[in-house]
């Protein structure tokens, strides 16, 4: 995280934009949060291809970031209309373009590129599924 914050420690308290419209694209959900702020949360603490699970997905921004991100997710949810917001955000984040215009529009790093060179150069790492007991 020092990478993303000028080579200096984290701070505990981030200041990051609210919700930004192009946010709320495929419909509004009570409690939506911001994309900023999800990104933040999963380069802190997940890795490149790690699986995120999200039990009350509600729209999906948590789905959303970490597809963003290079990690793979699953969101649960009991309610139907917030699914279909969260498929809707899906399908539009599948179009290349749009992916990465959102991943520019993502605040909270110092430059517009800085996110997109962090993901380039971040370290990958290979999950494996060891079954044997």
């Amino acid at each position: 995280m020092k990478q993303l914050n000028g080579n200096k420690q984290m701070k505990d308290v981030w200041k990051l934009s609210a919700i930004a419209k192009w946010e709320k694209s495929c419909g509004k959900h009570p409690t939506q949060k911001p994309l900023s702020v999800l990104t933040r949360i999963i380069l802190a603490s997940t890795k490149p291809g790690a699986w995120i699970l999200d039990p009350f997905t509600g729209s999906s921004t948590t789905g959303i970031a970490a597809n963003l991100l290079n990690r793979r997710y699953l969101g649960i949810d009991m309610e139907t209309e917030f699914l279909e917001i969260s498929k809707n955000r899906k399908l539009e984040i599948e179009k290349p373009s749009i992916a990465e215009s959102y991943r520019k529009k993502i605040n909270g790093f110092e430059t517009k590129k800085q996110l997109e060179l962090y993901l380039v150069n971040e370290p990958k790492t290979e999950y494996s599924l060891d079954l044997e007991l």
